[in-house]
């Protein structure tokens, strides 16, 4: 049948309300079959029904049932597609981090440095971020794991990729693989045959026949767990989560309703946002105990020399305070590993007076001016804010690297650590600053990512009189200051 007899049995718009394609019914090209047109570029002969001498039967315009029929057909088979695809690289995620972990234990290297060098790996190249990655490999390896019955019907399409996940976290508590199995055993048929969201119910329930710890434990086990954590989202807006027993949730929700309930008749806003406006003032006019004595801080200088903190008695270094005054060295010792405050200073080699300072500690300026000129980790892809990251020192600081803002940058603390660690074969991530806020990085692979500071304020160009001059004078004169 030729291109255009195929094309006639799809009506146009103003036959039916819900117009395809034919090529976009088809799918993908490495979806489809051989076609006429494929066969007619290959040299052999294509045949018409003309030439055939076959009469063309007339064919009738499809209904909008048919086009829906059709359509449904199209969405039904391409979900069961992609599914078979998920699960393939469900295995595929699996696999890498078998190896990686593998090499880890050959090298004995920290594993969960290895596998966070695979995670950044895989995920600069396809432009996402590393702690999703590795979270998904870590997901992939548990599933194939613990469990591969699930795992299993995924792959061939009996489920999808919701059932999956209400069997894998509902079943989590689950220790021994036997349980695992004969929890899958009850739960697979059914997940064949209903929605995500019935099954967790039927979950929970067949969960206490397997599990053999008591909700006491579990729920003090989860407890410990409880924490908080906003999501930044669009319009200026934020959400806010808190983690916590439910009972604490109830009651908070309950309390809230109270107070937004005992608002006058007047008041103009909704339920929702009296709730939001009750809970943000019982959170934020909290003070801690007694807090002008909680922030006083002491301060202790004291300068130790190289050779008392490599314990080099033989020298005749002491340590000593500001005021001259000696200090034992091992109380020395014991201040140089608690402090968080070091500064290094350089001294005159045939007088002794100092003769430059340079701090390990970022002074207060220098970290304001890092934090707006990062705004975030600077690590390729990384979106933690500046706040909460560890400001690092790209030349090492015991290296000779100073305390500056072009050998500073912020990054977070995993992206802190996977800097300086060593992982398989004596690879390292390499990192320079090209100039003040631009970070070249450099993958253990040899891939290269180049990472600038976000964009804060206004972008200028030369103006028209200084390019009118430059073309017809030369370089534009240098202003006097």
């Amino acid at each position: 049948m030729s291109t255009e007899i195929q094309a006639s049995r799809w009506p146009t718009h103003r036959q039916l309300p819900v117009p395809l394609d034919p090529a976009a019914a088809e799918g993908p090209m490495w979806l489809r079959g051989p076609r006429p047109g494929d066969v007619a570029e290959s040299g052999a002969p294509a045949v018409t029904p003309v030439e055939t001498g076959l009469a063309l039967e007339a064919v009738p315009a499809p209904t909008v049932q048919d086009v829906r029929a059709s359509a449904i057909k199209i969405v039904v088979d391409l979900d069961a597609a992609i599914a078979g695809l998920q699960a393939m690289r469900t295995h595929a995620l699996a696999g890498l981090g078998l190896l990686a972990l593998e090499e880890a234990g050959d090298a004995h290297l920290d594993a969960g440095i290895v596998m966070r060098d695979l995670a950044n790996e895989l995920a600069l190249r396809q432009r996402r971020s590393d702690r999703t990655v590795e979270a998904e490999i870590d997901r992939a390896m548990r599933t194939l794991d613990e469990w591969p019955a699930t795992l299993r019907a995924w792959g061939e399409t009996r489920i999808h990729q919701g059932h999956l996940r209400v069997i894998t976290d509902i079943g989590a508590p689950l220790k021994t693989p036997e349980a695992r199995a004969q929890f899958e055993t009850a739960l697979l048929p059914v997940a064949e045959t209903t929605t995500p969201a019935r099954l967790a119910k039927i979950a929970r329930r067949e969960l206490e026949q397997f599990i053999e710890e008591p909700l006491v434990e579990r729920h003090r086990v989860a407890r410990d767990g409880r924490e908080v954590f906003v999501t930044d989202l669009a319009d200026a807006m934020s959400k806010m989560v808190l983690y916590m027993p439910t009972v604490l949730a109830h009651g908070i929700l309950d309390r809230a309703t109270e107070m937004a309930q005992a608002a006058g008749p007047d008041d103009p806003r909704t339920m929702d946002q009296r709730r939001v406006d009750a809970c943000c003032d019982l959170l934020l006019t909290g003070e801690p105990t007694d807090p002008a004595l909680a922030g006083i801080r002491a301060q202790v200088s004291i300068v130790i020399p190289a050779t008392v903190l490599l314990g080099d008695d033989s020298s005749g270094d002491s340590a000593r305070l500001r005021s001259g005054a000696l200090v034992d060295p091992d109380t020395a010792l014991w201040l140089a590993g608690v402090t968080k405050t070091w500064t290094r200073v350089f001294t005159d080699p045939v007088k002794g007076h100092v003769i430059a300072v340079d701090t390990y500690r970022v002074s207060r300026k220098v970290r304001r001016l890092l934090r707006e000129r990062d705004q975030r980790c600077r690590w390729p892809g990384c979106c933690a804010k500046a706040e909460h990251a560890d400001i690092d020192h790209t030349i090492a600081w015991i290296d000779g690297g100073k305390t500056t803002p072009g050998n500073l940058a912020h990054l977070c603390r995993r992206h802190h650590m996977l800097k300086g660690a060593v992982l398989p074969a004596a690879r390292r991530w390499k990192v320079t600053q090209i100039e003040p806020g631009v970070l070249r990085f450099e993958s253990p692979m040899g891939a290269v990512y180049v990472d600038q500071p976000e964009q804060v304020g206004p972008r200028f160009t030369e103006s028209y009189t200084e390019w009118l001059w430059r073309g017809t004078f030369g370089p534009a004169p240098q202003a006097p200051f």
